[in-house]
């Protein structure tokens, strides 16, 4: 293993590493609330550096008691009032979520990142054009690239798309997995129900807009309805980017409504899309085998379905976010890898399971920055 470990480490270096997903505004947002300051520089700086991550894609996700109002709990049925997925939809049934509130937490979040990316100019950099990505590699920077992990947010006011392009966000997935006035999210990653529903008029509205401010499309929590439908609406709409999966695996090697069918991703590379690996347990399926083995599995099977050019990292790392949520409470790790440095012994592991070096680099960053130049061009 040393030898692949080796190995491992020179071929980070040789390509900007991509992690496309991780819910790193919202976690900054918890932790200066909490008193936090520097929490990059504090909390994932090294860990980045020594697994040579250049480019992470940073969602802007808003939990779903943000949108509640201050009365919920007199809104919704005891039955309901013990989960919070059950407290949404009871609260959806009486139009009674307020989508203002949550489009004020979105633009904190982004206002923080921003001040943590201005203490770290040296190391840091927001990326919100190819200019901004040609500095990340030439100065060997860390570029923060922002997107919106549902657009719940912007109620049914597509003008918002605008504001938060403004702000920087450069993409945008639908919903979360949740219900909105846009589109119906799939079940969470814990649940297995076949959740139906269509993207409503208003949504193909704000599509439009997407499309009209060159930002990417994500459809990893949309349900298996939406995702047929943007399969015939986006060439009607002239799309020029493809749809993504910033952070999604393969429905066959572990069946689970957040992961993709082979015809799915199949869909997703034949129009130049990308799918991002989830290592969250239950999405990767990690059970009765080693978490890394069970990521090689989920790599190897999607590669051998879409091909090499069309696979990437989109990790989805939520234990530290956990731990700033539940603070003092200590939550049972969900996590494949316990952080981003572990990707080398990720990238080992695939070495010693017989990739190519060529494969994996296209897997650690090649794919990603090919398709976000043409996000920022």
């Amino acid at each position: 293993m040393n030898h692949y470990l080796k190995l491992a480490e020179e071929l980070h270096r040789q390509v900007p590493v991509t992690d496309a997903h991780n819910d790193l505004a919202g976690e900054l947002l918890i932790r200066h609330r909490h008193g936090e300051t520097d929490v990059i520089r504090h909390l994932y700086l090294d860990h980045w550096k020594s697994a040579g991550f250049q480019l992470i894609v940073s969602s802007v996700y808003i939990e779903n008691s943000v949108f509640f109002p201050e009365n919920w709990r007199h809104l919704v049925p005891e039955s309901a009032a013990s989960s919070i997925h059950d407290s949404w939809k009871a609260l959806w049934k009486k139009h009674a979520l307020r989508w203002d509130q949550g489009y004020e937490n979105a633009l904190e979040q982004i206002r923080v990142l921003k001040q943590e990316i201005a203490d770290a100019p040296e190391e840091l950099c927001l990326v919100t054009s190819g200019k901004d990505l040609d500095a990340v590699r030439a100065h060997h920077k860390i570029g923060i690239l922002l997107y919106m992990e549902g657009l719940d947010c912007i109620g049914n006011h597509p003008d918002r798309i605008h504001t938060l392009y403004q702000s920087g966000v450069r993409g945008a997935g639908l919903t979360w997995s949740r219900q909105n006035l846009l589109a119906t999210g799939c079940c969470s990653a814990t649940q297995f129900t076949d959740i139906r529903g269509r993207i409503t008029p208003l949504g193909q509205q704000v599509i439009k807009e997407l499309i009209r401010h060159h930002m990417f499309l994500d459809i990893s929590h949309l349900n298996n309805d939406g995702f047929d439908q943007l399969v015939h609406l986006l060439p009607e709409m002239d799309a020029t980017l493809p749809m993504i999966a910033t952070h999604s695996n393969a429905w066959t090697i572990h069946p689970n409504y957040r992961n993709l069918t082979d015809e799915q991703l199949l869909i997703l590379a034949e129009q130049g899309g990308i799918t991002g690996l989830n290592a969250c347990k239950y999405i990767a399926g990690s059970y009765e085998e080693s978490p890394i083995d069970a990521l090689c599995r989920q790599i190897e099977y999607i590669q051998s379905v879409t091909g090499a050019s069309h696979i990437g990292l989109g990790f989805d790392l939520c234990d530290s976010y956990s731990r700033a949520k539940y603070a003092p409470v200590v939550p049972e790790p969900e996590d494949n890898l316990r952080n981003h440095k572990e990707a080398l012994l990720l990238t080992a592991r695939l070495l010693e399971r017989g990739m190519s070096e060529q494969t994996v680099l296209r897997l650690l960053g090649l794919n990603w920055i090919q398709y976000f130049e043409q996000v920022l061009q």
